[in-house]
């Protein structure tokens, strides 16, 4: 793949991010990483896209291709999508917050449900639901590289619809404030923040919980535990660090 001069760099290089919109790259989406590799960030920090994005840019950008950072994560060897299991939803719309894609749909204490079509596995509603009843399934994986495009295309139609309704109704009830209470420049450009603190938050949540049961799980096979510990301890101090900053 070639670099079309035609069309603005940042857009080929997020043309070939799956569009999972997951964090994992520590940044706040595809597109936000996207214009972090044009500002000179690696290419090798696409969890979802795995290997075969990271060939796929290091062709577009005529760099080196690197083996996928372990610091960001491992490859998942298929596709995985969310299930609530129904029974036991509280109905609290956290994940349905969570969720970059609106791929959730129920309403505040009634059972929630996931469109299977529309989930991309990005398992950001995974930490933020109290009662854990989230699972992340396999799913086939998608060899057709046309239809593992017409996916990433319709998961970003729907990120940017979501992030423009969550605009639009920010600014409604902004207009619905009293005059004292409009917010200064500096509350107007917390909600973009807020929005990065949440994501990493999260993150953070799913995978203390995720290390936690690494840890029980060698515990009960006796298995040397300090590593995994020790791991626990940084997410934990980490996510302390990012409610700091939050609040």
């Amino acid at each position: 793949m070639s670099a079309d001069r035609r069309i603005p760099l940042v857009d080929l290089i997020e043309a070939c991010l799956p569009q999972t919109q997951c964090g994992k790259c520590k940044t706040p989406g595809c597109r936000p990483y996207a214009e972090a590799i044009v500002q000179g960030e690696a290419i090798n920090h696409c969890v979802p896209g795995g290997a075969e994005t990271i060939a796929e840019l290091a062709r577009l950008l005529n760099r080196p291709e690197l083996p996928l950072d372990p610091a960001y994560g491992t490859e998942p060897e298929t596709r995985l999508v969310a299930f609530i299991r129904e029974a036991e939803c509280i109905g609290c719309t956290k994940c349905i917050q969570a969720c970059p894609v609106d791929a959730i749909v129920g309403a505040a204490k009634h059972m929630h449900t996931v469109i299977v079509d529309d989930c991309t596995g990005c398992d950001l509603c995974v930490a933020p639901c109290p009662v854990d009843c989230i699972d992340l399934l396999p799913l086939p994986k998608i060899t057709d590289l046309a239809e593992i495009k017409a996916r990433a295309a319709r998961s970003k139609t729907q990120f940017e619809a979501r992030n423009a309704r969550l605009a639009r109704e920010a600014e409604e009830r902004a207009q619905k404030r009293p005059p004292t209470l409009l917010a200064t420049p500096s509350e107007a450009a917390a909600p973009k923040d807020n929005k990065a603190q949440v994501i990493a938050a999260a993150l953070a949540r799913t995978n203390l919980k995720k290390a936690e049961r690494r840890l029980a799980a060698a515990q009960e096979k006796q298995e040397d535990t300090t590593g995994i510990e020790l791991e626990i301890v940084g997410i934990k101090t980490e996510l302390e660090r990012i409610n700091a900053e939050a609040n």
